[in-house]
């Protein structure tokens, strides 16, 4: 393990705008774990993370030691390389949440023969999943091949599904009509894939530069392009299941249905961190946040967790094999090499240039 350890930091007001730094390993106390992170997914989600790195804490949990630049959260994979914990042996590879960096330091609790959380103080700023790495060798889900595939959709299909799940839950607030915007983002065609056999109609909101994109998928029963939300259908109970987080978007929508808006369900944005949506020109229902942890939160509540993953795992490997089908697959998987590659991955996804169509995966160790 080298003396010091590289890391891609944001600029908190630019999500595009990154710079890599290196700073020094210190000296391992016990119960601390040095993961050396090997591949992540990059994808509107991470960019969404940093639009609200401030509102939710997504910022506070890796800490620089700096205001201006913050460490953007991934989903990926990673091999233990020191370790002072009992049960966490080096050599391991565990799935988690990383900051872009070439290692991450914790202080291993909660340790079991499936994998252990970080207690370091910051990380409680968010729920306790994000702060689980998961052994994968002793995953029943987990598979090599499909490493690339499971950093990319494990993810977002979970928020895909719980949202889909919470609106189930609650008879999609009386809508017959669900209309997502960013209908080309993966969470939001996860969502679409699991609502296929719901009775409410699924319209997909997209833009002009993937509509053939989006329309080729299948996954919608219409699309329709940004500039035609005024026609939409009205008269018809709705909910706006908003991907895309754009203020003004959001206006259009409320305005253009008006009394037949009967949810606001705002999972992401890439456009604005004001996840609260006060807008006082709004017409109609206020944006309701949601957040994955919250649903899973509830089911541990109600002991319905379990029967959850249950369905869950079986629901998420219909998916994946949905999305890498060879004979009509989704989208492409291409992997970038090293923090260089990330950051421009990172600058495109926040610039709104990344191409639907691919999925990005960066390496560090390969």
């Amino acid at each position: 393990m080298t003396q010091t350890a590289r890391r891609l930091m944001t600029l908190k007001s630019d999500p595009g705008a990154t710079l890599i730094d290196a700073i020094p390993h210190a000296e391992l106390a016990e119960g601390e774990v040095v993961l050396a992170l090997d591949r992540f997914s990059l994808t509107t989600n991470n960019i969404t993370y940093a639009a609200y790195g401030d509102a939710i804490g997504y910022w506070k949990v890796f800490p620089t030691g700096r205001d201006d630049h913050g460490l953007m959260p991934v989903w990926g994979f990673a091999d233990v390389v020191a370790s002072r914990a009992e049960g966490v042996d080096i050599g391991a590879r565990v799935f988690g949440y990383f900051p872009m960096a070439e290692t991450l330091t914790v202080q291993a609790e909660k340790v079991s023969s499936g994998g252990f959380a970080d207690a370091a103080p910051w990380r409680k700023a968010v729920p306790d999943i994000y702060n689980r790495y998961v052994l994968c060798a002793a995953d029943a889900n987990y598979a090599a091949e499909l490493e690339n595939a499971e950093a990319i959709f494990r993810p977002l299909f979970i928020t895909s599904y719980t949202a889909v799940d919470f609106l189930r839950d609650h008879d999609f607030f009386g809508a017959k009509q669900v209309v997502v915007s960013s209908a080309s983002s993966k969470t939001a065609y996860g969502s679409a894939h699991c609502l296929v056999e719901d009775e409410v109609r699924l319209i997909g909101l997209t833009g002009a530069r993937n509509r053939a994109f989006v329309e080729g998928l299948g996954a919608y029963d219409a699309v329709y392009g940004y500039d035609e939300v005024e026609m939409l259908k009205t008269g018809v109970p709705t909910l706006y299941l908003d991907l895309a987080g754009d203020p003004g978007l959001r206006r259009r929508v409320h305005a253009h249905f008006a009394a037949d808006l009967k949810y606001d369900c705002l999972v992401g944005s890439t456009q604005s961190d004001d996840f609260t949506g006060d807008d006082p020109d709004l017409i109609g229902p206020r944006p309701v946040f949601f957040f994955a942890a919250t649903c899973l939160d509830s089911h541990r509540e109600r002991g319905t967790l379990r029967a959850f993953y249950d369905r869950f795992f079986a629901d998420q490997r219909a998916f994946f094999e949905r999305v890498v089908d060879p004979a009509s697959p989704w989208i492409r998987i291409v992997e970038h090499h090293g923090l260089e590659a990330a950051a421009k991955v990172v600058r495109d996804l926040a610039d709104g240039r990344a191409d639907a169509a691919e999925g990005a995966v960066v390496r560090l160790r390969a």
